[in-house]
């Protein structure tokens, strides 16, 4: 065999595997994902955000919620819904590290509180840098041809100082800096919602590590308990899921649905465990069963279902340890601490504070036309947190979409969605007219997802020294841009200087010195000994070295404003003021746990209502409703339980007044009684006295406010309103000037009440000036100058007042109506005038009553109405039209009517119907015996179609327990015919 075909022969045999030597797979460890210029960009920003919030921070207590939220922080106790756990616990922290700190020789928690929101405020805007600087790092890559190509030196200056300098102009917009430095829950709020993006995009950009999407589920458990609008986070984190790990995002999306289902039959089938009503039960069985079937249907299509259920489960479990704080409500409520907001010890307080019970059900914009109408306004707020044209920073990154899209496009949709459900989305969901005064109230909604748009203005800077540095090959121009860049926070702080407008509007962001809020409690619970200790070096005392006095031993205090309850709250458990004074809340006393709380605070100090003392006061007042001695101002429901719920404000501040007069009356003898007042309670007025800040409800009517009494008043107010106007503090602090000008607004009103016009019109401009915006004050000074036919007056008021606030709806209405009032005055000179010349006829005397009526001019009313009564020579018919224009009245005036229908029948005693019209409002005059008289009457000339009205008549409600009524209407008789024809059905 030739060598050849031996060759072939040995290379058709198979050939044997050799082994090969294997050596372990060792992963390539990864670079840390935030670098030393990330964690640079973290520090300048937090020590210098900090540094100007410690600078800034208010000295003590401040206004608003100030006071409440020390008082849970100080004694671990309850703030107001949703209770905030983690805000408390960690704010309890902060006031023990700070417990060192004083004001004038008191107790001082609010320093350290207030310490907290600066902390964290700081936190938010170093969280904030580093995420811009290690994501704008990654925008930067566009710029490489190589993809893991590392960037320049220069590259990464750049994504630092964009970094500093969006989180520092986040940290110095109004929105951020003026909640940087007061107890409030907003920049711990704001922190986390920008903890939980940070910690998305380091899962995103390392979906290998699951720890950072643990953490990210912990931190969005946490916030929820802090912030439940941090669901609207959801959809962002939805997409960056889908567009990183599809499967995860799949059944994570599976596992909602089954959650969800599950909890929704849960509280269908256990109602009594529901945090909610799940009414009609039958569609949310449907809804519930849906959910759970989807999954089912996933499945079917995919033939894949869970197979991420470890992560999964462990983001649930991460998910639910977040939520688990909430069980720190019941545990704080039941130790009975000063703020015990809800009383969450019970499932119905717990429910009350989870499910945010005190608030108005939301009314979204979802019309077009309110919809564009609510996001505009979003837009024009964002616009007044940077000043022009740092706001246009954001659309920057737009021009490079073409290059930073397609590898970046999760992130950068996600932080877009984020910020439109947030910004927009929460505007139209909140949909606040847009008065000055509802937009003050709503901004603080929207600190979240200005953090948001601070990471897109981050961006702006960032392509714009990339531009530079890529046009001009020399440094000194990207040098120039970098100091302009780091200088751009300045202008903020300029405008908080400067910017009249949202200084107007707002304020200013600062608190230094601001002491207002302690001076708003001290001097109202201690009166002229408080002012004299604080007065400054030469600085000129009040005219009276005795008023106002002291507030008595053991004083119960009605706090009406949110100032005005809580601020008096923090002197009296926190700083430790006057520790005897009993401060009760008059605008809740309808609230069946707030009165829980009282009862375990005071219960064995002073009376306090017991629940069945509450249900009376309810059924008072639904009783008065249904009888027409009060106008149904209010939403009346019973429930299967006969429980009786009020909704609407006039409603259930008529069922306070009730309570807070049984408190009183039960407690005068003992307890010296005072009062900031809210909303007006029309049975104080008699019993009113100005006190200084405030006023003192005297244990009897007063039969006149007498010269000393108003004196003293006159010369203090005048006195302390020069002192607060010649305060720049004050000037700046909107919310200062807001509380004072209340405080004066409501001793104006009680010399309106007390018909002393001079006083009253003084007051009122008093209240004006501390705070021009003051719908109270302009509100009701117009008001009172209509009372006195001062029509231009009032108009010129109500003019002044909507230039401040051109988008007030209501204050164009009232100008409407002045003009409107002052028509109808010159109406009533013509047809005066008439009648002064004689022979005017019937329907013209008839129209000048009605107009009376209209224009408040109750005592002409009643003149005219009682001459055409008494004249024998008309017609009974005009007394039953004198009964419908005094019924048609707003509030209806039934002692005219009673007096009407008598008239009438003295003329014509043989109609049944009037003499049962007249019956029912003697009923409501709480005249029974005269009521069962006329209804008498109606029977015997009406018979048994008469007996058969009244038992269904609601008017008659109050006799129906009564045996003579009983036995008046009898039973049902068979009979097909129920009511006279024509009879006026109420």
């Amino acid at each position: 065999m030739d060598k050849n075909s031996k060759q072939k022969k040995q290379a058709d045999k198979p050939v044997k595997a050799q082994p090969v030597a294997t050596r372990p797979v060792i992963e390539e460890k990864l670079p840390p994902l935030f670098g030393f210029q990330d964690w640079f960009a973290f520090a300048a920003a937090f020590i210098i955000a900090l540094a100007v919030y410690t600078y800034t921070v208010a000295p003590s207590v401040t206004l608003e919620d100030s006071g409440e939220l020390i008082v849970a922080a100080d004694y671990l106790g309850v703030p107001h819904p949703p209770g905030y756990p983690l805000w408390t616990m960690l704010a309890w922290i902060f006031q023990w590290i700070f417990h060192w700190k004083t004001y004038w020789g008191h107790p001082n928690p609010a320093y350290g509180v207030g310490m907290l929101s600066a902390f964290f405020g700081a936190l938010l805007a170093g969280n904030l840098a580093l995420l811009v600087s290690r994501s704008g790092m990654d925008m930067l890559q566009f710029r490489r041809h190589e993809v893991d190509h590392p960037l320049t030196g220069t590259e990464k200056i750049i994504s630092c100082v964009s970094g500093i300098s969006a989180a520092l102009l986040l940290a110095f917009c109004p929105f951020i800096w003026s909640q940087a430095t007061i107890a409030e829950v907003y920049t711990i709020n704001a922190f986390m919602h920008v903890l939980i993006l940070t910690l998305l995009y380091a899962w995103m950009k390392r979906p290998r590590s699951s720890k950072f999407l643990y953490w990210m589920a912990l931190v969005f458990g946490l916030t929820f308990t802090n912030c439940q609008p941090v669901v609207l986070l959801i959809p962002a984190i939805v997409l960056v899921l889908f567009a990183t790990d599809r499967k995860l995002c799949r059944d994570c999306f599976a596992g909602g649905l089954i959650i969800m289902g599950g909890f929704i039959l849960f509280c269908v089938f256990y109602p009594e465990f529901a945090i909610r009503p799940f009414e009609p039960r039958h569609q949310w069985i449907f809804i519930a069963v849906l959910m759970l079937a989807a999954p089912v249907v996933m499945f079917v299509f995919t033939r894949e279902l869970f197979t991420e259920w470890r992560r999964v489960l462990g983001m649930v479990i991460c998910v639910l340890l977040g939520l688990s704080l909430l069980i720190y409500l019941p545990i704080a409520s039941d130790f009975n601490p000063p703020m015990n907001w809800g009383y969450p010890r019970t499932w119905e307080g717990f429910k009350h504070a989870v499910t945010r019970g005190q608030y108005q059900a939301l009314s979204p914009a979802l019309t077009p036309m309110a919809f564009i109408n609510q996001s505009y306004e979003f837009v024009s707020e964002l616009e007044d947190q940077f000043p022009f044209p740092i706001a246009f920073l954001a659309l920057v990154p737009i021009f490079y979409f073409r290059h930073i899209w397609r590898k970046n496009w999760a992130w950068l949709a996600g932080t877009i969605i984020g910020f439109v459900f947030m910004g927009p989305g929460m505007m139209v969901i909140l949909n606040p007219p847009h008065d000055v005064q509802s937009l003050f109230i709503a901004e603080v909604q929207f600190v979240q997802s200005t953090s948001v748009y601070a990471v897109w203005l981050g961006y702006g800077l960032l392509f714009g020294l990339a531009f530079i540095e890529s046009v001009f090959a020399r440094k000194l121009m990207l040098t120039l841009g970098i100091i302009i860049t780091l200088l751009l926070p300045l202008s903020l702080i300029w405008q908080n200087q400067f910017d009249e407008k949202i200084i107007n509007a707002t304020g200013g962001n600062e608190q230094r010195g601001h002491d207002f809020g302690w001076q708003f409690g001290n001097y109202q619970l201690r009166g002229i000994d408080a002012i004299m200790e604080e007065l400054r070096p030469g600085e000129t005392p009040p005219p009276n070295p005795k008023y106002p006095p002291e507030m008595g031993t053991n004083a119960i205090f009605y706090g009406g404003t949110d100032p005005g309850r809580f601020v008096p709250t923090y002197m009296i458990y926190s700083a430790k003021v006057r520790p005897d004074v009993f401060l009760i809340t008059q605008n809740a006393l309808a609230d069946n746990t707030y009165m829980n709380v009282m009862r375990d605070l005071y219960g064995d100090q002073i009376w306090i209502p017991t629940p069945q003392d509450t249900n009376r006061a309810f059924q008072t007042y639904v009783d008065d409703v249904r009888a027409g001695r009060i106008p149904a101002n209010a939403a009346v429901t019973v429930d299967k339980s006969g429980k009786v719920s009020v909704q609407g404000v006039q409603g259930v501040m008529e069922i306070n007044g009730i309570i807070s007069k049984a408190i009183f009356e039960a407690n005068k003898d003992k307890h010296a009684f005072y009062v900031e007042e809210s909303y007006v309670i029309a049975w104080m007025y008699p019993y009113l006295e100005p006190h200084g800040l405030i006023m003192k409800i005297n244990s009897e009517p007063l039969p006149a406010l007498t010269p000393e009494m108003v004196k003293n008043d006159m010369d203090f107010w005048n006195w302390y309103a020069n002192r607060l106007m010649n305060d720049r503090k004050f000037k700046r602090d909107v919310t200062a000037r807001k509380s004072f000008s209340k405080l004066r607004c409501a001793i104006a009103g009680l010399y309106a009440y007390r018909r002393m016009l001079n006083e009253a019109e003084a007051a009122f401009r008093q209240a004006i000036d501390l705070y021009p915006g003051s719908p109270e004050a302009n509100f009701r000074l117009a008001d009172l100058y209509m009372q006195h036919g001062r029509f231009a007056d009032a108009k010129q008021v109500m003019e002044k007042n909507l230039e401040y606030d051109p988008r007030n709806d209501r204050i164009i209405g009232f100008i409407n109506q002045i003009k409107d009032l002052e028509q109808k005055n010159a109406r009533i000179n013509e047809l005066q005038a008439e009648l002064a010349r004689g022979g005017t006829s019937l329907d013209k005397v008839f129209e000048l009553i009605q107009l009376y009526l209209l224009s408040n001019k109750d005592p002409q009313f009643i003149d005219l109405s009682m001459q055409v009564l008494n004249n024998t020579n008309l017609p009974p018919q005009t007394c039953i039209k004198i009964a419908e224009i005094a019924m048609a009245g707003q509030p209806q005036r039934l002692g005219m009517v009673a007096e009407a229908y008598q008239q009438y029948l003295m003329r014509e005693r043989s109609d049944p119907r009037i003499w049962l019209e007249l019956g029912c409002v003697q009923v409501a005059l709480n005249q029974p015996s005269n009521a069962v008289h006329s209804l008498q009457q109606a029977i015997a000339i009406g018979g048994e179609p008469m007996k058969d009205v009244m038992r269904k008549d609601p008017r008659l409600e109050p006799l129906r327990s009564l045996e003579i009524f009983q036995k008046l209407v009898g039973t049902p008789q068979p009979h097909g015919f129920s009511q006279f024809p024509g009879l006026i059905a109420p």
